[in-house]
């Protein structure tokens, strides 16, 4: 199992917190610590052996070195057309009228 430590900046703790926990947790990573703002301290765990690895939000947090690695910003894209087709499935049942889309056994159930 790989140990990870966290390193943070005091500044936006909880955003960088969440997002380096949840790559962690895909990566099946122990985390072994969290360090808000002492990057020496942070690469003296990777060091001494105590991490194998030291997880960051960002890449302006640290300079590049083996055994640091950057958690990528959530994605906040939709699935294309997700909304819509939700929207239309509602406006279809919920209307009084039929439509073309509407399966003949559900006329029969409309109270």
């Amino acid at each position: 199992m790989v140990d990870a430590v966290i390193y943070m900046r005091p500044e936006n703790y909880s955003a960088s917190a969440a997002r380096c926990l949840d790559y962690c947790s895909a990566r099946r990573y122990n985390v072994v610590g969290l360090i808000p703002g002492d990057w020496a301290a942070a690469m003296r765990m990777l060091h001494e052996g105590k991490a194998s690895v030291v997880v960051v939000s960002s890449a302006e947090h640290m300079e590049p070195q083996p055994g640091v690695e950057i958690a990528p910003k959530p994605s906040s894209r939709r699935r294309a057309g997700a909304r819509s087709v939700a929207n239309a499935a509602r406006g279809r049942w919920s209307t009084g009228t039929t439509t073309t889309a509407e399966p003949a056994a559900a006329r029969h159930y409309r109270y």
